[in-house]
């Protein structure tokens, strides 16, 4: 036994000291990979954040500005809108910002641009304007303008009685985003795609990409993304090839549009080859720490477990013995249980060993000890208290859950044909039934169910009495 005990001492700190050293190497393989990527990614999403900054948040903040302007309330509000005035104010405001600005009225149903263009807003001939107003967002961005495509950035205006007014916005040409975007490829090196909610793509610096008001390309027209694998909702740190070159993905969230920005940062073919196999590499090194734990794990559980069933079991019943019992209600009180007990005795045991024989009373014990554990579900437990006298534990809240356990059992002991020498015998047993809780100690709940027990005797035997503590 102290063999044993001192083998799995000295087995355990082996397992221990080889796993610690494999995960530690597998730790600091990681870690560089992670420490080279983070690298990667700081060197290229630094200068972006200005261009987001300049190109996307600062013309969709000024459309916000001048949409929450009070001004315009009182100027959507008129029944009689005047183009003159609307374009003028349009027009100063084109001058000051730099960026197309219009005006919707809903109650006159017309846009006006500061170029001076007026346009009728038609349910079913200008679609913007009626998919707008359905927006769940006041703030947001969308393309428009046949010809010369411009993102504009629209923001719903309401009256002091939250009534909708209609909407104020500002546009930005499309050849200006790629002209920036140009410049900051030939400086960076690597592409753009701004995807929005619907994964449409609405800007990229990709030269076989053409947005149009009426073609928006999606992400799933990207054959990179169409074969990447697992979960495409965040493609941060993601690997692809595309046109036989490597690319490293970093994603920004733009919050503000509810958008994400995708950064393809090429990487040389040889770097992105060793950063694949360092990563593989590291993957089966956990793999078979994992495994090689699992397996010693299994084998000392293997042993533990035969072990306790030579210690912990009674050779005749085959069932837990008064050992075990008391252990498994050690565990019971760990977990502050509800628990029954029921103590079970053989009626006229002596009897049949003194009519029968030895082996006639050994059948009935491994007879009882199988119809008991047969009426119990996996989270009781049945064991052999010693000679003829049987202890069931049932974790429950309800005391007459355990008497129904009994009452089976008795019912099944009592049909059951015993053949002795030819000769059917009948076989009862007397049960005692006490519940409580697991705080209080083993021999007080055994003493409640023996009293119980004792009275069934009394009683005539055969029968299942309960005992209140």
């Amino acid at each position: 036994m102290r063999f044993f005990q001192s083998f799995q001492r000295i087995t355990f700190i082996l397992v221990c000291s080889v796993g610690m050293a494999i995960t530690y190497a597998a730790y600091v393989a990681i870690s560089n990979i992670a420490a080279e990527q983070s690298k990667i990614q700081q060197q290229s999403v630094s200068p972006v954040f200005s261009l987001v900054n300049e190109e996307l948040l600062k013309p969709l903040h000024i459309a916000e500005t001048i949409g929450k302007t009070r001004y315009f309330d009182s100027l959507l509000n008129e029944e009689n809108l005047q183009k003159e005035k609307v374009v003028t104010l349009l027009n100063k405001l084109e001058q000051t910002f730099d960026l197309t600005v219009f005006v919707a009225s809903e109650k006159q149903r017309k846009q006006f641009l500061s170029n001076g263009r007026v346009i009728d807003l038609i349910e079913g001939k200008v679609f913007w304007y009626f998919e707008a107003m359905e927006h769940d967002r006041d703030l947001f961005a969308d393309l428009g303008q046949v010809g010369d495509v411009h993102l504009y950035f629209d923001f719903k205006v309401y009256n002091e009685e939250d009534q909708y007014l209609g909407i104020v916005g500002v546009g930005k040409s499309l050849k200006k985003f790629i002209d920036r975007f140009e410049d900051y490829k030939e400086r960076f090196g690597y592409d753009f795609l701004f995807v929005n909610e619907n994964n449409e793509i609405i800007l990229t610096s990709l030269p076989d990409f053409v947005v149009t008001g009426a073609h928006i390309p999606t992400l799933d027209s990207l054959l990179w993304y169409q074969k990447l694998e697992g979960n495409k909702s965040d493609l941060n740190s993601r690997l692809i090839t595309e046109n036989e070159e490597d690319f490293l993905i970093s994603e920004i969230s733009i919050d503000e549009l509810d958008w994400k920005l995708l950064l393809l940062i090429p990487l040389e073919a040889r770097q992105a080859q060793i950063t694949k196999s360092f990563v593989t590499n590291t993957v089966i090194a956990i793999s078979l720490v994992l495994i090689f734990f699992a397996s010693m794990f299994w084998i000392m559980m293997y042993y533990k477990h035969h072990l306790e069933k030579t210690v912990d079991i009674d050779p005749l019943s085959q069932l837990p013995n008064r050992t075990y019992v008391q252990r498994r209600y050690q565990q019971l009180r760990r977990q502050d249980a509800d628990v029954a007990v029921i103590m079970v005795d053989i009626d006229s045991f002596k009897s049949i060993n003194d009519t029968f024989g030895h082996n006639a009373g050994d059948l009935v014990i491994k007879t009882v000890s199988l119809i008991l554990s047969e009426e119990i579900r996996q989270q009781d437990l049945v064991g052999r208290w010693g000679g003829e006298e049987f202890i069931v534990l049932v974790p429950t809240s309800s005391e007459s859950y355990a008497g129904k356990i009994a009452e089976r059992a008795r019912l099944r002991l009592e049909k059951h044909d015993f053949h002795q020498g030819g000769v059917a015998t009948k076989v009862t047993a007397s049960f005692g039934v006490t519940f409580g809780h697991s705080r209080a100690p083993l021999s007080e709940l055994i003493a409640g169910a023996d009293s119980a027990l004792y009275e069934a005797k009394r009683k005539g035997r055969n029968r299942v009495v309960h005992h209140s503590l």
